[in-house]
C-alpha cells in the first residue's frame, strides 16, 4: 500500500478538514470522494472488475471516521454514517483541530500534496467573530479575572449570537466550532477563553 507512514485515519481527518469539517457538517459520500482522490490504492475497491471502474470504497472511510470518532484514538471528529441524508455528516472536533496542525504537514508530505484547510474567506469571516467577540462583556471579565465563573447561560448565547431559549445541542455545536477554527488558526488566547465555558457549563461537553 503507498503512503506507509500514515494511516486511513490520518486520510480521513485531513480529507474532513479540507472540505470545511471545521465549521459545517459534511457528508460521508462527499468525504470517500476526497479520500480517494488523495489516495486511489487505499480507498478504492479491491476486485479488478471493480478497481478499474474507480469507485471509491465507503466502507473504508466509515470504518476510518468511526476510528477517529474514538475517545482512545483522540476523538479528532464528531458524526455518523447513516443511509439516510440527514442523519449523516461528519465534523472535526477542537481536538482534531489541535491534532491537525502538528500533523498536517506530516500527512501531506506522505501524499504528496499542500493545501490550505482554511480558505481566505473564512479566515476573513473569522477574524470579523474574534473581533466581535472579544469586545463582549464576556472577553472583558476574563481579561479582567482570568475566568468567567458567575456566568450566565443568557450571557453565553448572547456572545454567540444564539436566541436566549436556543437549545443546548446548537449553543454546543456554535462554541465547538468556534473554538475548532480558534484551534486551527492558533488564537490561543481565545482557546484559553473558551475553554472556561467547559468547566462553568459542563452540559456543553466541549
Amino acid at each position: 500500500m503507498e503512503n506507509k507512514g500514515i494511516t486511513n485515519v490520518d486520510v480521513v481527518v485531513y480529507a474532513l478538514a479540507l472540505l470545511g469539517g471545521a465549521e459545517k457538517t459534511v457528508y460521508s459520500e462527499d468525504i470517500a470522494v476526497k479520500c480517494y482522490e488523495l489516495s486511489r490504492s487505499r480507498f478504492s475497491w479491491q476486485l479488478p472488475c471493480y478497481h478499474e471502474k474507480g469507485w471509491p470504497d465507503k466502507y473504508i472511510v466509515k470504518t476510518a471516521l468511526e476510528d477517529a470518532k474514538k475517545i482512545k484514538n483522540g476523538g479528532l471528529v464528531e458524526g455518523r454514517y447513516a443511509l439516510e441524508t440527514t442523519k449523516d455528516g461528519w465534523r472535526i472536533t477542537p481536538r482534531g483541530a489541535d491534532w491537525l496542525k502538528e500533523s498536517k504537514s506530516r500527512i501531506e508530505k506522505e501524499l504528496g500534496t499542500a493545501a490550505s484547510i482554511i480558505p481566505k474567506k473564512k479566515k476573513e469571516d473569522f477574524e470579523r467573530t474574534m473581533s466581535a467577540l472579544v469586545k463582549h462583556p464576556l472577553y472583558r471579565k476574563y481579561l479582567d479575572n482570568a475566568s468567567v465563573q458567575g456566568s450566565t447561560i443568557y450571557e453565553l448565547t448572547d456572545m454567540l449570537g444564539c436566541s436566549p431559549d436556543a437549545p443546548i445541542e446548537m449553543i454546543r455545536n456554535k462554541l465547538r466550532r468556534l473554538r475548532t477554527m480558534a484551534e486551527l488558526m492558533d488564537k490561543k488566547n481565545i482557546i484559553a477563553f473558551l475553554e472556561m465555558f467547559h468547566t462553568e457549563f459542563p452540559q456543553l461537553e466541549l
